[in-house]
């Protein structure tokens, strides 16, 4: 799902068993951003246990429900279903994986704009670090309804927006080390970023970590980067090290460091 698709449409990419996973009750009420985080998490085949957590970091969730249900009673007025409200809101999705899974741990759908997923993945690793959960689901992502994308335009008319949602079910245990940093820097210095705010992977060291180029950046969703962050982390050998870093446009930056144990 790494282009853009009409905005509303199925994204490109929708593997075959998708409803099968998902089902079809109540369907025709939930957007398509809470279609992606549920068919993501159910079709992840493992012992699933009542404490698990689920976070979900995205800039505009379940904003297609939202705009949905405006236009349905725009066009039915009282006609209009009850069914519709319990998808309207920006973080249903979240609480639809949480049904569907019957986890009882921690709940969070956050907005951190371009630092979400750096945001994201500490709001996780604290969670599972407090002993509550041993396992927690990490969402990020978005799908663009024609309202979210107009408004995603309006500040950044150049940026792609593709539609997408990645998924990480992490587990306690000592394997990693990740080291969170969180800063202001001046706005007028925009050091190797494009004004529109960016983020990059720094390519994983021996045991250290080394200062790389940045990778092409794939666009406002933070869904690819995060992807690919994860994908260089299981490639990590002993001692190795991988950085996400993200910069918004206010200046604020946010990163984090992940070390594969030595022994």
């Amino acid at each position: 799902m790494d282009q853009e698709q009409p905005p509303g449409e199925p994204p490109t990419g929708v593997p075959e068993d998708f409803h099968l996973v998902v089902g079809t009750a109540g369907d025709q009420f939930r957007d398509w951003f809470t279609r992606l985080c549920l068919y993501l998490v159910l079709q992840d085949e493992y012992e699933r246990e009542s404490g698990e957590t689920v976070i979900i970091g995205t800039e505009y969730g379940n904003f297609g429900a939202m705009a949905g249900l405006q236009r349905t009673a725009a066009a039915k007025g009282r006609l209009m279903s009850a069914q519709y409200f319990p998808n309207a809101l920006t973080s249903s999705a979240s609480a639809f994986v949480n049904l569907a899974i019957g986890a009882t741990g921690r709940n969070m759908t956050l907005n951190a704009a371009q630092l979400t997923p750096v945001v994201t993945l500490w709001q996780m690793l604290v969670a599972l670090g407090k002993g509550s959960s041993s396992t927690g689901h990490l969402l990020i992502g978005d799908v663009y309804s024609p309202e979210a994308l107009g408004d995603a335009r309006r500040e950044d008319a150049g940026l792609p927006c593709a539609s997408g949602v990645t998924h990480a079910r992490l587990s306690t245990g000592d394997d990693y080390s990740a080291s969170f940093d969180f800063w202001q820097e001046d706005t007028s210095s925009t050091g190797s970023f494009p004004a529109g705010g960016r983020a990059w992977v720094v390519a994983r060291g021996e045991g250290v970590v080394e200062t790389a180029e940045p990778k092409e950046h794939l666009g406002r969703n933070g869904a690819f980067i995060t992807a690919e962050f994860l994908r260089m982390l299981q490639g990590l050998g002993p001692g190795g090290s991988a950085v996400v870093e993200c910069r918004a446009t206010s200046g604020k930056r946010a990163s984090v460091t992940v070390t594969k144990r030595s022994s």
